[in-house]
C-alpha cells in the first residue's frame, strides 16, 4: 500500500512538472494594421507564453537606440566572454577572447538569431546579461508591453521570461516605426560570417507578397512563433503568432490570417488568390464556422448584443472574433451579432451551452 502512495505521488509530481512546463504554450495570434491600429484579428492576444527567439526583437531594439544615441557605432567591437561563448545554440561558435563588430552582430541577431550574440551584446551594454535584461523590461514598459518580463538577451528558457502577443505587436510596431533605416536590415536573406554563409530561419518572408520581416521564434515549451509584416497597397499588416506546432504549420495559419485581414480591407494578393485551404487552421481552433447569437434591425443593436454575451459568458464565446454582420432577409436589411473563427465541434458546444442559459444561437458554415 505505501508503495502505491509513493508511485501515486512520484507520479503527480512529474505530470505537474511536465505540465508547468507548457503552462504557458498557447496558441495565440494577432493581426494589426499599422497605421490606425486597428485590431483585424485577434485570439488569446492576452495570453502569456514564453518569447524564445522574439526575445531578440528587443534586444535588436536596444542596440538601434544606443546606436541613434551614439552609445554605439556599427563598427564598435564586441567582446566575448566565457559565458558567451558558452551559450546553446543557434549560435555563431564565437571562441572567448574574441570580438564581433555591432554590423556583424545584429545581422547574426537577425538572419542566425544567434544566442551567443545575444549575450555578447548585453554584457557589453550592460555588463552582465542579467542587467541588460532589467534594461530591456524596463524599455518594454515604457513601450506599453505591460505584460513582459526579460530574463535573458536571447530567450533561451527561462520560465520567468514572459510576454503576449498583443506586446510583441507593439515591439514590432516601435521597431518598425522609430528605426526605419535599421528595419530594412530584417528582410536580407543571408549573412556571411568566417567565410560561411547563414540563410534567414524566416520562411514565410521569402514566399509571401509584400513581406519585409521580422522574426521567427522557437523553444519545445512555446511551440514555433512568428512576427510577421508585410505591406501590399501601401498598407501595412503586423502579424504575430504563438504556438505552432511546426514551423510549416506556424506560416500556413499566419498566411492565412494575413491574407485574411488584407482581404478584410478589400486588399487582395496579386494572383487573387488561390484560396489557402490549409488544414492546419483547424488545429489552431482558428476555423471558417460563425455562431450567430442575435439579428437586429438596428446596427447599434446587435453590437450591444454582442458585448452582452461576449461579457455574460466569456468561457463560451472563448475570445472569439466578435462582429456584426450586414444581411439580406425577405428584402430587408438585418444586423446579425456573431462570433466566428469556431471549428464546427467548437460551434455545436457554445451553441449548446448559449441555449442552456435560453439564449439564441445557430451556425452558420
Amino acid at each position: 500500500m505505501k508503495k502505491s502512495l509513493i508511485f501515486i505521488k512520484i507520479f503527480v509530481s512529474v505530470f505537474l512538472l511536465l505540465i508547468s512546463t507548457n503552462l504557458y504554450a498557447k496558441k495565440a495570434a494577432i493581426i494589426v494594421d499599422y497605421d490606425t491600429q486597428e485590431v483585424l484579428f485577434e485570439v488569446n492576444a492576452d495570453t502569456l507564453n514564453y518569447p524564445a527567439s522574439l526575445t531578440k526583437i528587443m534586444t535588436l531594439y536596444i542596440v538601434f537606440d544606443y546606436l541613434d544615441k551614439n552609445k554605439l557605432n556599427w563598427e564598435t567591437q564586441l567582446n566575448v566572454s566565457a559565458t558567451a561563448a558558452s551559450r546553446s545554440p543557434s549560435k555563431l561558435y564565437l571562441k572567448e577572447g574574441s570580438t564581433i563588430s555591432v554590423k556583424n552582430a545584429v545581422m547574426a541577431l537577425i538572419i542566425k538569431s544567434a544566442n551567443d550574440v545575444a549575450t555578447v551584446v548585453a554584457e557589453n551594454i550592460s555588463g552582465t546579461e542579467r542587467e541588460f535584461a532589467k534594461l530591456m523590461t524596463k524599455y518594454a514598459k515604457k513601450l506599453g508591453m505591460k505584460s513582459t518580463t526579460f530574463k535573458n538577451a536571447s530567450g533561451l528558457p527561462n520560465r520567468a521570461q514572459l510576454t503576449t502577443a498583443r506586446d510583441v505587436y507593439k515591439l514590432a510596431h516601435a521597431l518598425i516605426s522609430h528605426f526605419p533605416n535599421e528595419y530594412k536590415l530584417f528582410k536580407n536573406e543571408k549573412f556571411v560570417w568566417m567565410d560561411k554563409t547563414y540563410k534567414t530561419h524566416n520562411k514565410l518572408m521569402l514566399s509571401y507578397e509584400g513581406a519585409d520581416g521580422i522574426k521567427t521564434g522557437y523553444i519545445k515549451a512555446s511551440g514555433f512563433q512568428l512576427a510577421f509584416s508585410a505591406i501590399r497597397n501601401d498598407k501595412r499588416l503586423i502579424g504575430i503568432y504563438f504556438g505552432g506546432d511546426t514551423g510549416a504549420q506556424r506560416n500556413k495559419s499566419l498566411k492565412f490570417l494575413m491574407n485574411k485581414s488584407f482581404n478584410k480591407l478589400n486588399i487582395e494578393t496579386k494572383s487573387n488568390q488561390k484560396k489557402d485551404t490549409s488544414k492546419n487552421i483547424a488545429q489552431d481552433k482558428i476555423d471558417k464556422y460563425k455562431i450567430v447569437v442575435g439579428t437586429f434591425k438596428y446596427k447599434k443593436n446587435a453590437e450591444k448584443h454582442l458585448k452582452l454575451i461576449k461579457s455574460k459568458y466569456p468561457k463560451t464565446t472563448n475570445n472569439k472574433d466578435a462582429t456584426v454582420a450586414l444581411i439580406r432577409s425577405n428584402g430587408k436589411q438585418l444586423y446579425e451579432s456573431r462570433f466566428q473563427f469556431f471549428s464546427k465541434k467548437d460551434a455545436q458546444v457554445a451553441c449548446s451551452r448559449l441555449k442552456k442559459y435560453k439564449r439564441d444561437c445557430f451556425i452558420r458554415g
